[in-house]
């Protein structure tokens, strides 16, 4: 009888404890460092409310934008910590302290356009959470910022416009790629270009017309030249010992909201870059279009390989990245 009642007893313990797993609430912090309204932040939004929805609120999943948390850095350093359980960031500029070759996915002239780029950003997935799992993230949802132009307060017709500019760019790639463009490159983080334009502590930045836009730029630097010199991306990175740690169940509704979350924001950033222009345009930027655009794909030609020479590491990632057509 007592065999009999301890079995009833552990039975009934099991089934609570299922119980409790199912109806227990996980938090998903999560930040990024563009504005709710770019395409970056919308597309947040939009993986928020998708895992609410579809977790039944067993995840309650919230999100902050822009500086609310501090710099990008600041938002990475907070995963790893685990004071959130994803940030949105760019893999050159928030995993470059760790893994310095991910900077190759924003390097100028390297990708044939936007679809291309896409494709080796779901390619390459696997191979950045691999590189960036010593350090306690597992990577999803790689997403364009589409091709980047040149936004100055005077205007740029030409490569030798460059000239002497003190341009501002998010990591070494760009400092290098300006060098070679005959200006010469600063880093800072997003949130502080605005005034450093208003102050002309920089001749311009560059960026995609979309995030410019969302962000207001354009009131302080009025031109803006067509270069279409890099693509830019982000990847969603969580903190893998809160993500592993969710039941199966609630791990897969995350990752699929995730890729959900890429293709939603793929739609709307092809129509923003569209839309973003035209406002501008509206508003007073002036647009110029290069006739010397060979010249600028020539000055930059000589940095794959000092890229390359950087080491094994990173001439291997270069070939993966290369190999994706």
């Amino acid at each position: 009888m007592k065999r009999f009642v301890a079995i009833v007893l552990m039975g009934m313990l099991l089934v609570s404890v299922a119980a409790y797993g199912e109806n227990k609430t996980y938090q998903l912090r999560t930040s990024t460092n563009t504005a709710k309204g770019s395409t970056i932040g919308q597309a947040l939004d939009y993986f928020v409310k998708q895992v609410n929805e579809k977790s039944k609120q067993r995840i309650n999943a919230t999100a902050n934008f822009g500086s609310e948390l501090g710099s990008q850095a600041e938002q990475v350093e907070m995963t790893k910590t685990g004071s959130l359980e994803m940030v949105v960031a760019a893999p050159g500029t928030g995993m470059g302290v760790w893994v310095p070759q991910l900077v190759m996915f924003e390097f100028p002239y390297l990708f044939k356009d936007n679809a291309h780029y896409r494709r080796v950003l779901k390619g390459m997935t696997n191979e950045v959470s691999k590189l960036v799992a010593p350090n306690g993230f597992t990577a999803a949802s790689g997403q364009s910022q589409g091709a980047r132009d040149m936004l100055t307060i005077k205007p740029v017709k030409s490569l030798e416009d460059m000239k002497g500019l003190k341009m501002r760019g998010p990591n070494s790639v760009y400092i290098s790629m300006f060098n070679a463009l005959g200006a010469s490159g600063t880093t800072m983080d997003w949130s502080e270009i605005y005034t450093a334009l208003q102050t002309k502590i920089i001749d311009g930045m560059e960026s995609s017309p979309s995030s410019i836009n969302s962000m207001k730029f354009n009131e302080v630097a009025p031109n803006l030249t067509i270069t279409n010199h890099i693509i830019a991306c982000t990847y969603y990175f969580y903190n893998t010992k809160w993500l592993e740690g969710l039941p199966k169940d609630l791990q897969k509704i995350v990752l699929d909201c995730a890729e959900d979350a890429a293709v939603y924001q793929a739609k709307i950033d092809d129509e923003d870059q569209v839309k973003a222009l035209a406002a501008m345009k509206a508003r007073g930027l002036k647009v110029w279009e290069l006739s010397d655009g060979d010249k600028w794909v020539k000055a930059c030609s000589g940095m794959l390989a000092t890229y390359r020479a950087k080491g094994a590491a990173w001439d291997d990632f270069i070939n993966k990245l290369l190999a994706i057509k």
